[in-house]
């Protein structure tokens, strides 16, 4: 059974999706990496290997969060961690050991398995979402709205979109509703 209900899993499908969207036009925005200015670390498929890069930001507490096109994983030492795929927004719950990487495609992911509680991945999934939101301030506040604006008029994609300035909000609105 997965910790996100239907409606909640459609909004954070799409919210995702927008989000992956958004971390893409980062990697190759003009000034630079904003992935790289937020301190996250880039690690590309071996030599000969097909796949996406992983962006990896390690977070005080030894927590990390991973970063590919196809989604995100949310690890932390203690707990295990959460996979987040960009399309279905199904939380999978990890073991910690089995999160060490190097990753780079989305079959490469593990298995799910059954955590020691069903609050725990409810909490890594909230958490996770927290880490985005709180990412997507830091975007709005270094980059500026415009340049989220910009960002999102690249997406072929006009209806479905959520504003850039509320995009923060709607994460926390959605870990705030899981949590509940």
């Amino acid at each position: 059974m997965s910790p996100v209900s239907g409606p909640h899993r459609r909004k954070g499908q799409e919210l995702l999706h927008q989000q992956c969207w958004n971390w893409g036009r980062d990697i190759v925005r003009p000034e630079g990496n904003l992935l790289l200015e937020a301190g996250f670390l880039k690690r590309r498929p071996p030599e000969g290997e097909t796949g996406s890069s992983c962006y990896t930001l390690a977070l005080p507490n030894g927590d990390s969060l991973m970063l590919w096109g196809f989604g995100l994983l949310y690890g932390t030492p203690q707990n295990g961690g959460v996979y987040l795929n960009r399309y279905q927004f199904r939380p999978v719950w990890l073991q910690s050991e089995t999160i060490q990487g190097p990753i780079w495609k989305p079959n490469m992911i593990p298995t799910g398995q059954s955590p020691p509680s069903l609050r725990m991945p409810v909490d890594l999934t909230v958490a996770a979402i927290r880490h985005v939101a709180d990412y997507e301030e830091w975007a709005l506040a270094h980059c500026g709205l415009e340049y989220r604006r910009a960002v999102l008029r690249q997406w072929n994609r006009p209806s479905g979109q959520q504003p850039p300035q509320t995009l923060p909000k709607a994460w926390r609105s959605l870990a705030d509703a899981i949590d509940e």
